[in-house]
């Protein structure tokens, strides 16, 4: 079954993405960023870059010719991604196929309206049969 796992209260989205990333291409995972719009792929393509600042997370797009060789797919067309092993959810609403995923990765930031969309999702997933855990990013904080 599919582990989706929630980092709530954090105070910079982008920055824990790039963090989250990082780590998941440590372990050499395979690895899809879902967006919620074409304007947010690119925005976090040019992220992705750009963090961190001694190196870049190497990505595409899911319909660039290199996408087998690449370790990370972003995307905002869910019907295009490639089988992998992780999935970045980065949109406000469960993704598309979810379900064929190890693992599903919510990242949450500290912003009220934020919260209630991912409160929204959680429900979504528990209501599916799934049963979520979440990481505080606040308590790590410290």
């Amino acid at each position: 079954m599919t582990e989706i796992s929630f980092y709530f209260n954090v105070p910079n989205r982008e920055h824990a993405l790039c963090q989250l990333v990082s780590k998941a291409l440590a372990k050499r995972l395979s690895i899809n960023i879902l967006a919620d719009s074409q304007a947010a792929a690119v925005a976090l393509d040019g992220l992705l870059w750009e963090v961190p600042q001694t190196g870049f997370l190497p990505h595409c797009a899911a319909d660039d010719a290199n996408v087998a060789d690449t370790p990370i797919v972003l995307d905002y067309r869910p019907e295009l991604l490639p089988a992998r092993q992780l999935l970045f959810n980065w949109t406000n609403g469960l993704p598309a196929g979810f379900e064929r995923y190890q693992r599903v990765v919510e990242v949450v930031p500290i912003d009220e309206e934020a919260r209630n969309l991912a409160r929204g999702r959680w429900k979504a997933y528990v209501a599916q049969g799934f049963k979520p855990t979440s990481f505080d990013m606040m308590d790590r904080a410290g």
